[in-house]
């Protein structure tokens, strides 16, 4: 199997568990509730796309449809930084369930998008090392707030094989996690 292919297939898994096992079970009315010791559903899937967005200016892709579904929110909702941190922040409010559930499948469609051209003609080569301080930097990501960011996606390939794959499926895995405790596994 070529790479690009499992990376498609690996993201493609994630997206249909978020839509259909997440977002497709649990009430748009409760998806702001916080379990202890985690964050909203709609926090943890704000914050899901919001990496991969970041992610994909990093490497050298711009997302204009996505963007302009954060256009005329709240500042805080389209700074370079919303989403960010693993805790949620309270302006998450200032943002509705069905917008931040758009935004993702959008922002997710714009990562799947990039990833079928992985390793392909004119895609980016896996042998190829990304720039990611000065990519962070061009995105608006304040170094000295965001430390362990610099440090991380500067490992070789990283930004890649966790920020656009690994990071989406390690928070579905939350996610179903959270959708358990709420009582509404669909599998129980």
């Amino acid at each position: 199997m070529e790479l690009a292919n499992w990376l498609v297939a690996e993201h493609d898994d994630s997206v249909n568990r978020l839509s259909k096992q997440i977002l497709g079970v649990i009430p748009v009315e409760r998806r702001r509730e916080v379990i202890s010791g985690a964050n909203s559903i709609d926090w943890t899937t704000f914050h899901i796309a919001r990496h991969a967005r970041l992610a994909l200016r990093v490497l050298g892709h711009p997302t204009p449809m996505s963007d302009t579904l954060l256009q005329g929110l709240d500042p805080n909702v389209s700074s370079p930084d919303a989403g960010l941190h693993e805790v949620g922040r309270p302006w998450i409010e200032f943002i509705e369930s069905a917008q931040i559930e758009a935004y993702a499948f959008c922002v997710l469609d714009e990562v799947r998008a990039f990833l079928t051209k992985v390793d392909a003609a004119g895609g980016l080569p896996m042998d190829t090392l990304v720039d990611t301080a000065a990519g962070l930097l061009a995105a608006g990501i304040d170094e000295t707030d965001f430390e362990w960011l610099y440090r991380q996606w500067a490992l070789p390939h990283f930004v890649l094989r966790w920020a656009l794959v690994g990071h989406a499926t390690h928070h579905v895995g939350e996610l179903t996690v959270i959708r358990n405790q709420m009582g509404l596994s669909p599998f129980r």
